[in-house]
């Protein structure tokens, strides 16, 4: 009877949610973009795209490719091929339902942070879920919301089907990915930005980076840095490209060398969102996010 009563509650939660791959031609979100990864079509990786259907058309999105999963249950089929919005994830994370009966898989934590241990969709409890194709196979995705706007940072990695919760996982990515890219960046004056930092975010409540990133307008340089016990990631002199409210540059993390890229985003540049990329150093690889101090 209590499996009846979860499969019902979780059906109403899930069911036709069937997330996270992208469709063959779809276009990537040009505000949006990931850390160096392994993307071929052999091995699962993500990208960022936006919806492209539904009451959050438009919206930024993530997709996990990945065509060499098979489903447990092969007449409902397997979530793929269909990118998703964070808002529609954060819709459902904020049901009733997932909040008393899946929280652990779905949920924001104490940071803020969505974390989503899609791997963990496995069993008898999921597998009788009406309708619901098999979500297993999508790895565990955690991210978090710049201001309240649809601007999102965070990180993702293949954790296996099934896995034990806190399994890292391989092809580790950070991203970023947002609409409402600024139009009207300033040329002239400077401005702070509060900023958190992802990194590793393998279990809820995981350590923030927390710092402090300055653009300069009239120079053209991004300078900052961020940082949590054991990890400080800065910004060098990155430069902004004003046309484009972007700004791309080197980046360190504990001294060893990378790169940085992003972009503005709102009115005259109010929030900003990128990676620190690290390449094969994807340990220290970092999404991060934040807004505007002041006016």
């Amino acid at each position: 009877m209590k499996l009846v009563k979860t499969v019902a509650v979780l059906s109403v939660a899930f069911a036709a949610s069937s997330v996270f791959a992208l469709p063959k031609g779809f276009q990537a979100n040009p505000t949006g973009a990931t850390t160096e990864s392994i993307q071929v079509e052999r091995v699962k990786h993500i990208g960022v795209t936006l919806e492209n259907e539904g009451e959050h058309k438009g919206k930024a999105s993530i997709f996990v490719s990945d065509n060499k999963a098979v489903s447990g249950t092969p007449e409902k089929g397997i979530a793929n091929n269909k990118p998703v919005s964070f808002a529609k994830i954060d819709a459902t994370a904020n049901r009733f339902f997932v909040k008393t009966f899946a929280h652990g898989i779905l949920g924001k934590d104490k940071n803020g942070v969505t974390v989503a241990n899609l791997y963990r969709m496995k069993g008898i409890v999921w597998d009788n879920i009406p309708r619901m194709p098999d979500h297993s196979h999508l790895g565990r995705l955690s991210y978090s919301k710049v201001g309240n706007m649809d601007v999102y940072f965070g990180d993702w990695s293949a954790v296996p089907s099934g896995a034990a919760v806190g399994t890292k996982g391989t092809n580790y990515t950070a991203f970023y990915s947002g609409t409402g890219r600024t139009t009207n960046l300033p040329t002239t004056g400077t401005a702070t930005y509060t900023v958190k930092g992802i990194n590793q975010y393998h279990t809820q409540n995981t350590a923030l980076l927390n710092g402090t990133l300055k653009a300069d307008f009239g120079k053209r340089t991004l300078n900052g840095e961020m940082e949590r016990a054991g990890l400080n990631v800065a910004i060098n002199n990155a430069t902004i490209n004003t046309a484009q409210a972007s700004f791309s540059g080197t980046a360190t993390a504990n001294k060893v060398a990378g790169t940085t890229h992003g972009h503005f985003f709102g009115n005259q540049g109010a929030a900003i969102a990128g990676v620190a990329d690290f390449g094969r150093n994807h340990a220290y690889n970092t999404a991060f996010g934040g807004t505007k101090i002041g006016k």
